[in-house]
């Protein structure tokens, strides 16, 4: 799996502060390829795995916020999952997004973060106790198998797989399918948010 970013514990430990600055294409953000997905409104997507510890702590600690802050600007909020390497990746991908808006999407996904990140980490021994894992966040394996074969649900995972092909690392963040938030050159909360409100501008 591609290395994740390690920014997730600096800005764990940083206070907020206030910022202002001019961001610089190339330095604060990437602008994504002409090709790539672009929104007709306004919004911010995580890319995330859940093989990726950082993304576990920003799920844990701070996306509520994030859709929280976004509501109120009537920004919509998004996450996308992406495989990488890992042999579970795909069915990862696959059940995240066959209950994608669905009542059992947070405890999905909740479930397999757990099953890799805590207790004893790492993979998945075969399917069934891959299928274990998505029967006791309350998807069967009928209902998986079933659900998978929908054409949204075919189209939400070629969607992800081109985040995939094109995002070097995650947790990610991407603004109107356009601009990605150079992680590496945050330095606070306020930063984040800061570049996220400007580049909703562009």
């Amino acid at each position: 799996m591609k290395k994740p970013l390690a920014l997730i514990l600096l800005l764990l430990a940083m206070p907020m502060t206030v910022f202002a600055t001019n961001f610089v294409e190339g330095k604060d953000f990437t602008r994504l390829p002409a090709s790539f997905e672009k929104s007709t409104q306004p919004t911010l997507a995580e890319v995330f795995s859940v093989y990726c510890h950082n993304c576990y702590r920003w799920d844990q600690e701070m996306i509520d916020s994030v859709k929280q802050r976004m509501e109120k600007k009537d920004v919509s909020f998004r996450q996308k999952h992406i495989a990488y390497v890992a042999e579970f990746g795909d069915r990862a991908s696959e059940a995240l997004a066959v209950v994608k808006g669905t009542a059992h999407a947070e405890l999905v996904k909740d479930g397999l973060f757990e099953a890799v990140q805590k207790g004893n980490p790492g993979e998945w021994e075969n399917e069934e106790a891959f299928f274990k894992t998505l029967s006791q966040s309350g998807l069967s394996r009928e209902e998986f198998q079933k659900r998978l074969k929908d054409p949204v649900v075919q189209a939400r995972l070629k969607n992800w797989k081109m985040y995939e092909e094109t995002l070097p690392s995650v947790p990610s963040f991407v603004v109107n399918g356009q601009y990605l938030v150079n992680m590496s050159s945050i330095r606070s909360f306020d930063q984040f948010y800061s570049l996220i409100d400007y580049l909703l501008t562009l």
